[in-house]
């Protein structure tokens, strides 16, 4: 070894071993985003503005657009009010339209299953649904895909150019989410912290 290298090799193991930190820092805030609040800004709300919205209103959005059969019990499922009409998302309509593709897609029962686990789902764009699940089932194949975004369907608010690229990391985080998700948020987050600082030491 040339005394150049050796004097190179303490900033590698520097380097390396600050680029698995970042890493490690990077999942855990990626993890904690989704298992709080499932990828998705939390938006504040008004009860004043959303007194606009009526059962006639609600009626309405559901007759426009070709309706599971479950879209009933996922709107009953969804926590929030719905916004006003004129809104771009988060409105009887849109939420209708999200679910209704949610289940072209996954299937009625897993759609559903999808709300009840992260009710936000409803307010993501459901123009993206279909160009994601069609990336990564050219990376996984159609069943594993589809089973990726039911263990975490926050990667529902994920764009298509994100979704284009290599997703090992989303489909690895998908079964901590799984698994962890029974678990209170904080013993889900210490136990991640446990699992990935373990490989720094």
């Amino acid at each position: 070894q040339s005394p150049t290298m050796v004097a190179q090799q303490p900033f590698f193991i520097t380097a390396s071993r600050f680029f698995k930190l970042t890493n490690t820092l990077a999942i855990i805030i990626l993890f904690t985003a989704t298992i709080v609040d499932g990828f998705a800004p939390v938006v504040p709300t008004s009860r004043t503005r959303h007194s606009t919205i009526t059962k006639t209103s609600l009626h309405a959005a559901r007759k426009k657009i070709v309706s599971s059969p479950l879209l009933d019990e996922a709107l009953a499922a969804y926590p929030y009010q719905f916004r006003p009409d004129n809104e771009s998302s988060g409105t009887a309509r849109t939420c209708s339209v999200a679910f209704n593709e949610l289940a072209r897609l996954y299937g009625d029962q897993e759609a559903l299953a999808i709300v009840k686990i992260q009710p936000r789902s409803l307010r993501f764009s459901s123009d993206n649904f279909a160009p994601c699940l069609e990336f990564w089932t050219e990376q996984f194949g159609p069943e594993a895909a589809q089973a990726m975004v039911c263990r975490n369907p926050g990667l529902l608010g994920v764009r298509p150019s994100e979704a284009e690229q290599p997703a090992e990391a989303s489909m690895a985080l998908s079964y901590v989410v799984g698994v962890t998700r029974p678990l209170p948020k904080i013993l889900a987050v210490g136990g991640l912290l446990a699992i990935l600082t373990a490989g720094l030491r």
